[in-house]
């Protein structure tokens, strides 16, 4: 199957279970204002070193901190993770209340979890979260309470850690060809025996530039083009075997699967776009985050070559702002055509 063009990825996927100590005030869409106190506190605690030494390659490639971070500015390709959000659009959450998120490190990176997870602990106990409340009591508070790896093309998780008991395990856990090959056999499977319509929901704002412009009417060969792309430079900048994705093998790969993804035909399309808007902590002004949201059913005569590539997709996100949750979308389940 097509996933073993993208054989030697993995992604780790690492959610945070958090409980709110104080009221948490945040806007609908929560993934500026979790990317944004997390990159703040990581950032300032963990590196001493002066900004204009932060700012050199040599640094970045020795300080792991600063990997991390300085990565997450330029093109989507060079940063190593990705966050999903929470899909409530509740803006307060009160003492006592739980939500979650997830971090998807790509690759090696991995070996900054520990880092990743000391600073979502400090932001919630000691740096806050969301806006400021109005009592002056500075930004809302919350507890780690859980962290798990998962593998949601395997339907499997695991407890890394409880907070009874603050010892981090090592995830075992990761997406990789392995569950994309069975997840994609599952599906391929009931939907030849269904003739079922494929369904996509977006969950987070999906931002692409099709010919030079914004993509607000969901265009499937477009969308599949652009996460070919991304996976093959997210593969060069990441992957254990960098050479698989040459400029070459992108063409290729590009010849070979989108006349199949112009073939697909969009069933119904109940997206619209989310006009969200986000504050840029290094840029000190706001910025567009928008993008299509909701529910696609797509139909193809033979879903078998792209799915494994969708499943990677999923796992990766697409588009602008995936470290602020964009692009974030899942393969749904199967209905009849009627």
């Amino acid at each position: 199957m097509t996933s073993t063009l993208f054989s030697d990825l993995s992604v780790h996927h690492i959610r945070f279970l958090v409980e709110a100590t104080t009221p948490i005030l945040m806007d609908p869409y929560k993934g500026s204002a979790l990317r944004g106190a997390w990159q703040s506190y990581i950032s300032r605690a963990y590196c001493a070193a002066p900004a204009q030494v932060k700012k050199t390659p040599a640094h970045q490639n020795n300080c792991p901190v600063c990997y991390l971070t300085s990565r997450d500015v330029g093109p989507e390709s060079r940063r190593p993770f990705a966050l999903r959000p929470p899909l409530s659009r509740q803006t307060r959450f009160e003492p006592g209340e739980r939500f979650s998120f997830t971090f998807s490190l790509f690759g090696d990176t991995i070996f900054l979890l520990p880092y990743v997870i000391l600073a979502v602990n400090e932001v919630g106990e000691s740096w806050g979260l969301g806006h400021r409340l109005p009592d002056r009591r500075g930004r809302g508070r919350f507890r780690l309470v859980q962290v798990q790896a998962l593998d949601p093309h395997m339907g499997q998780e695991e407890t890394l850690m409880e907070d009874v008991q603050r010892l981090v395990r090592t995830p075992t856990l990761a997406v990789n060809a392995i569950s994309i090959e069975h997840r994609a056999q599952v599906l391929a499977e009931r939907l030849e025996s269904s003739g079922g319509i494929l369904r996509l929901d977006l969950h987070t704002p999906l931002r692409l530039i099709q010919h030079g412009r914004l993509m607000r009417r969901f265009d499937f060969a477009a969308f599949f083009q652009r996460l070919l792309e991304r996976l093959f430079a997210l593969g060069e900048a990441l992957g254990r075997e960098p050479e698989r994705y040459s400029r070459d093998a992108l063409r290729e790969a590009v010849a070979r699967y989108l006349p199949l993804a112009r073939e697909v035909r969009v069933v119904s399309d109940d997206s619209s776009w989310w006009d969200v808007k986000g504050y840029s902590s290094r840029l000190k002004k706001r910025h567009y985050l928008g993008g299509l949201v909701g529910e696609i059913a797509l139909s193809a005569a033979d879903w078998t070559p792209l799915l494994p590539i969708l499943l990677w997709g999923e796992s990766v996100q697409l588009g602008k702002n995936i470290v602020k949750g964009g692009g974030w979308f899942e393969v749904g389940g199967l209905r009849s055509e009627v």
